[in-house]
Formats: structure tokens, sequence, C-alpha cells
């Protein structure tokens, strides 16, 4: 039984941080992708 314990714990995979990561990425993506909409929309140029 302890044998057949150890090996699932071996496997584990952190599930929840990955989705912490990708809401995270996700939201800079979006944060990003509004201010250059918004620079766009006032026509700022670099």
């Amino acid at each position: 039984m302890a044998g057949h314990k150890d090996s699932e714990h071996e496997e584990f995979h952190p599930k929840g941080t990955i989705v912490v990561l990708l809401i995270f990425v996700l939201t800079l993506i979006i944060l990003w992708g509004s201010v250059y909409v918004i620079l766009l929309s006032r026509g700022v140029t670099v």
C-alpha cells in the first residue's frame, strides 16, 4: 500500500499553479491590449 501511495506522489502535477499562471498571462495580455487600443484611438505614434 505504501509503495502505491509513493508512486501517486511522484506523478503529481501542479495543475492549480498552471491555471493561475495562465490567468495571470491572459490578464497581462488583455491589459496591454487595452493600452495599445487606447494609444491607437488617441493617434499616438512613436
